[in-house]
């Protein structure tokens, strides 16, 4: 699933291209893939494009908003003159529009097209009223954004706080403590702070809190720094792969050696994810 800094990129580049253009067609070709009445949609101007967490999310003239979560597999594809991709690479990403993994399109009044593909049909774009955005469902119980200017050490350890006893990797992936935060960026965190991620929240003193929020700004602008991770299954706009995981230091990289002291990186499993790190560099006091 594409984290924070995918969706980050892909809302940077579409917000060049669509703000100002009206919607003059939608066409569903599934309906599990679109939430809500697309009469409400048709004919509005698009006004804005954010991002919330791993939600992205387009304000429309009439007080709509358009939100869109990608899943595992989701693309936003936009084309007129030329073409940039968002999402899970596949190999029919770069032929004819639309293909078989087409689920809904939008026409655009200058001829332009936005399509959302989607291999396995987890993603999901939902009609809401402007108004109400913060009470849907995928929103309401969000954490603070790690980029927040509000997003302070202090804040977070508060909300780690409540998650005493459960190891801070885990902690910190909980998308009611900080949002946007998954698996690869998370594991990059503990390396940035040093930090063990089997240690228990618990434990940690106020030194480490500062560590692992410092970390995880780090991890989190590096990941938008550098395009995205491949091994998120994740393309940029312009149609290139992330290339995070060039730069990682600890995700993907079992058995490699630690690219500051060069002690083996060690793979193990916290609640269900794969998770990575320098037994070396990183401890538990």
């Amino acid at each position: 699933m594409p984290e924070l800094p995918e969706v980050e990129t892909i809302k940077l580049s579409l917000e060049k291209k669509i703000i100002g253009l009206k919607i003059s067609k939608i066409q569903i070709n599934s309906h599990k893939s679109f939430i809500g009445n697309p009469n409400l949609v048709r004919g509005r101007k698009i006004l804005n494009i954010w991002r919330r967490a791993k939600i992205l999310g387009m304000d429309l003239s009439g007080d709509m908003t358009l939100l869109f979560h990608l899943k595992m597999t989701g693309q936003l594809i936009y084309e007129d003159d030329q073409r940039i991709i968002g999402g899970h690479p596949t190999p029919d990403m770069t032929g004819k529009m639309p293909n078989s993994h087409t689920r809904v399109i939008f026409s655009f009044s200058d001829g332009s097209h936005l399509y959302f593909n989607d291999q396995r049909r987890f993603g999901w774009i939902r009609v809401v009223n402007s108004g109400k955005v913060r009470e849907d469902s995928s929103l309401k119980n969000l954490g603070p954004e790690p980029l927040e200017k509000e997003f302070t050490w202090v804040v977070l350890k508060q909300n780690l706080l409540r998650r005493k006893s459960i190891p801070i990797k885990v902690a910190i992936m909980d998308q009611k403590v900080v949002a946007g935060v998954g698996n690869i960026y998370a594991s990059e965190a503990c390396f940035n702070a040093k930090i063990d991620p089997r240690a228990k929240v618990g434990e940690m003193g106020e030194k480490e809190f500062k560590a692992i929020y410092q970390g995880m700004i780090r991890a989190i602008n590096d990941g938008i720094k550098y395009g995205g991770s491949t091994r998120a299954h994740f393309v940029d706009p312009e149609g290139h792969k992330g290339y995070f995981l060039d730069y990682a230091f600890v995700y993907g990289r079992n058995k490699h050696p630690c690219k500051i002291c060069k002690t083996e990186i060690k793979k193990i499993t916290l609640a269900g994810r794969g998770t990575y790190f320098c037994p070396n560099c990183q401890t538990i006091w």
